[in-house]
């Protein structure tokens, strides 16, 4: 009997080791080196998603986004919105065509990139995978 227990306590604490190991396995979310490329910006909470395109082109003291209309019309905040910057903490701003910021999503995060949009929602934005070339 008491083998049996010493067993079934090594199985179940080989079990929590590689539950732990899985945890510290999966990295918290953060802003790539080079955020140019396409991101999924959304409401949290909410149901409406779309696709913003941080560019490489430079405009009005950063660099170009592209954004669809129905994106602009779901989030419109984003109406004035004409530039991305990342800072040396790597956080990132979307400004106006002042280079004034409209939403300044932080750098150093544990977590989704969350920040507060001038209407008072909060927004998500995640860095999309790269698209394959076409061939």
């Amino acid at each position: 009997m008491r083998t049996l227990i010493v067993s079934l306590l090594t199985g179940l604490a080989l079990l929590a080791g590689a539950g732990a190991a899985h945890a510290v396995a999966d990295p918290p979310a953060q802003i790539p080196a080079d955020p140019a490329g396409d991101w999924r910006l959304s409401e949290v909470g909410g149901r409406v998603a779309c696709t913003l395109t941080f560019t490489r082109q430079t405009s009005h003291g950063g660099f170009e986004v592209k954004a669809p209309l129905a994106c602009r019309r779901a989030f419109p905040p984003l109406q004035g919105v004409v530039a991305w910057t990342q800072d040396d903490k790597g956080a990132l701003t979307l400004t106006d065509a002042q280079a004034k910021p409209v939403i300044v999503f932080p750098g150093e995060t544990n977590g989704a990139l969350e920040a507060k949009a001038p209407d008072g929602r909060t927004w998500r934005l995640e860095p999309l995978p790269a698209r394959a070339p076409s061939a």
